[in-house]
């Protein structure tokens, strides 16, 4: 049987929700004096998120807040199943807020504040942690009133949050509590309230209670009003909490009890009930507090009384909502239109969907510096994805002997294909088109560039220009036959020994190879030093990628067309072999891939 000393009911700091708050008669009474409302008002509980644990963090007020944020989206609709980050809402109130910075708590004004001004992240953006910091996370962290903000928001957010879109809601405000105000503001905007204030441990059958409790009431989620001596008791160690107010039962009798736990009955022995109750959404899970509650595991009801007599409202309207832009190939639902990619009709266009050619140029002319292994770059920057089926590049060069030179396209973030290697001798030039496959089936979006490096001295050129035509595919269209077959094994490569290391990639696949591709993530300062080779083990030849002095820089993740192995079935043990053929330099080979088209 569940019981309310599962250590999951934290309560909050009363000073801080309490902060700011206007007094029980400064706020107007909301809606018309004649207005009538109906008994029981339960049409909202089905336009709540699930119930969240807080675990044993005292932030009562983020989660009710959140819960609130959630509620508000779920009514407008565009977002079916919102989760907004906790941990991310705790942070923003004490550093862009800047309010609480010297404790866990705060309340429903700062808190939407915050999301007003500023934003919150999703929650798979920064999900929550449910214990706070220790000493064991930061040597600061000892519980003191001294330790930092960060103590408290249980560090900073990651940097994958920091770059998230950040989702709002109108400015709030502060609502009379009087049972009427709350009822005329549900009823009117159709959402409800958050509410905090003074917590009376026998009134809520908290754990902490010096008094005696009511497991039965616990379980349903009963809150009473409280007694005299629970009043008195509670004031020794105050405390404070928030929920979400998301309903209401005019009807609802629950039996009143005094100071010893005892049951009340008037002279006549009848019990002396109390009647009218508000429905609240809590944050302490769903595995003890109200597991009985007719609306669910979580759900509570507290008293009228209590509310109008001790707590505070705050609420806010629903949000515009502003959803991004779909990206028609990343597989996510961007719009949250239940449609992603080119399943959605706002990608019918798109690169990504139409299997269409799209063709990139750049006519800015850049001097090739004369033996520099820096070389001349110029970049394109695609923005239009979709999946690559088929790419070439055409380059303009001008240079008085093509043979000094090194061609390479280079895909930023990773990935580089050598075009040309010192090709031609002393032939002039180099104006010609490549057929490139080393990247098809990857994005076609992202920042590409082209690097012209002149190796040896006494001739010099210019890069012209060039252009990149990418035609994409879709579907069916993309299945070529292609599979890769990957070694993640690192090893070391020795200095100046023409030996070299080794790994190996088995492919049990039969059938003979029509394309060959070679991806190498190789860390080593100096490609010059460098030889290396793709063998079959227990077969006569080897290809040749990178031979000694043909790379200048150092060598980080290239890729390699391989034709000597076309026709050959592609079962068997392949080899990767790396050397390091000159001293003072040494590498890591960290792995490789082997990319066959049957």
């Amino acid at each position: 049987m569940p019981t309310n000393q599962d250590g999951d009911a934290p309560l909050s700091n009363l000073d801080d929700l309490m902060n700011g708050a206007p007094g029980k008669g400064d706020l107007p009474e909301e809606g018309k004096a004649d207005a009538v409302y109906p008994p029981q008002y339960l049409e909202l509980v089905g336009k709540q998120s699930p119930v969240k644990s807080q675990g044993r963090r005292g932030v009562c007020s983020i989660f009710a807040t959140a819960a609130y944020m959630e509620h508000l989206y779920i009514t407008e609709g565009t977002i079916p199943n919102p989760d907004f980050s906790e941990q991310f809402l705790q942070w923003s109130v004490k550093n862009e807020v800047k309010a609480y910075t010297n404790t866990e708590g705060s309340n429903a004004d700062r808190n939407l504040e915050a999301i007003y001004r500023f934003g919150i992240v999703e929650e798979a953006a920064w999900p929550y942690e449910s214990s706070k910091w220790t000493t064991a996370n930061d040597p600061r962290c000892d519980g003191s009133e001294s330790q930092p903000t960060i103590c408290y928001t249980n560090g900073d957010p990651p940097a994958s949050a920091m770059t998230a879109q950040r989702w709002r809601l109108p400015r709030g405000r502060w609502v009379s509590s009087t049972a009427r105000s709350i009822k005329a503001y549900m009823t009117t905007k159709k959402v409800g309230v958050v509410v905090g204030g003074p917590f009376y441990y026998q009134a809520w059958n908290h754990g902490a209670s010096t008094l005696p409790t009511n497991q039965d009431y616990w379980r349903k989620g009963y809150v009473t009003y409280p007694n005299a001596k629970d009043k008195e008791e509670s004031e020794k160690h105050r405390a404070g909490h928030a929920v979400l107010l998301v309903g209401w039962d005019d009807d609802l009798e629950v039996q009143s009890r005094d100071g010893d736990g005892k049951l009340l009955t008037d002279a006549e022995g009848k019990p002396v009930m109390e009647k009218g109750f508000f429905l609240f959404k809590n944050s302490w899970g769903t595995g003890s507090f109200g597991v009985s509650n007719p609306n669910g595991a979580g759900y509570g009801w507290i008293s009228m009384k209590y509310v109008e007599e001790f707590l505070t409202a705050y609420g806010s309207g629903l949000p515009e909502v502003k959803p991004p832009a779909e990206v028609c190939n990343d597989g996510v639902d961007n719009d949250r239109d239940g449609k992603a990619d080119c399943e959605d009709s706002d990608c019918a266009n798109d690169g990504a969907c139409t299997g269409s050619t799209g063709s990139y140029a750049s006519t800015t002319q850049v001097p090739i510096p004369d033996n520099d292994p820096n070389g001349a770059s110029s970049s394109i920057a695609v923005n239009e994805g979709g999946t690559i089926g088929a790419m070439s590049v055409t380059v303009d060069i001008t240079h008085s002997y093509s043979g000094d030179l090194v061609v390479k396209l280079v895909r930023e973030g990773g990935g580089e294909v050598v075009l040309q290697s010192k090709q031609g001798g002393g032939d002039d030039d180099v104006k010609k088109t490549f057929s490139v496959t080393e990247f098809n089936g990857q994005d076609a979006a992202g920042t590409w560039k082209l690097v012209v490096i002149d190796t040896a001295k006494a001739d010099t050129g210019t890069l012209n220009g060039w252009q990149l035509a990418i035609t994409r595919c879709t579907g069916s269209q993309c299945v070529s036959g292609a599979k890769t077959y990957e070694s993640n094994q690192s090893a070391a490569i020795p200095d100046g020994d023409a030996t070299g290391v080794f790994t190996n990639i088995s492919v049990l696949d039969s059938g003979s190879i029509k394309a060959m591709r070679v991806d190498v993530d190789i860390t080593h300062p100096s490609s010059m030093d460098l030889s290396v080779k793709l063998q079959r083990v227990g077969v006569p030849g080897e290809a040749v990628l990178v031979a000694p002095a043909i790379l200048d820089g150092a060598f980080g993740k290239r890729s390699f067309p391989v034709s000597d192995f076309i026709g050959q079935d592609a079962s068997g043990t392949w080899r990767l072999v790396v050397a390091d053929t000159a001293s003072g330099d040494t590498g890591t080979l960290n792995g490789w891939a082997l990319v066959v088209t049957r």
